[in-house]
């Protein structure tokens, strides 16, 4: 076992790396394909969740997402400079800023969702189905055993 160890590249089989490397390349995929709308992946999700809530929380938002306060502040100052997103003070709680898609925000995630879409039809069809279904499964899988580390 000890042999093995020495001859074991670690920069090749590391769980975090390898992901973050394959994330990498599919996001300047999505980001490239994007382009012409003006929306990064990230940006896009934050529209298409957005919308999807009708209004959430800033805070929530990074939840759903799973982003730290700080990236979700960034995008979203992005979006809102853009004109599409609104940020109001919950009613109930002046600290906290609640997000809504404004008209423009929404046109701009109806230009944008078809290319999404078309850039997930083809990565599904060119993987398939059932790889896809196996590999979605895995990372769920995955995530689930890291939150239990968090929880020991």
């Amino acid at each position: 076992m000890e042999n093995n160890l020495k001859t074991l590249d670690y920069t090749q089989i590391c769980v975090c790396a390898n992901l973050r490397k394959k994330t990498r390349a599919v996001t300047q995929l999505y980001d490239k394909l994007l382009q012409p709308t003006g929306l990064k992946v990230t940006q896009y999700s934050m529209l298409a969740n957005i919308a999807h809530q009708q209004t959430v929380s800033v805070s929530r938002l990074g939840e759903i997402l799973q982003l730290d306060q700080t990236t979700v502040t960034r995008n979203i100052n992005i979006l809102k400079q853009s004109g599409h997103v609104e940020l109001t003070r919950n009613p109930q709680d002046a600290r906290t800023k609640i997000i809504s898609l404004t008209d423009k925000g929404m046109e701009k995630l109806n230009e944008a969702t078809p290319i999404w879409q078309t850039i997930q039809e083809r990565i599904i069809a060119d993987i398939g189905i059932d790889q896809y279904a196996n590999f979605y499964d895995t990372l769920r899988t995955i995530q689930k055993i890291i939150r239990s580390y968090d929880e020991a």
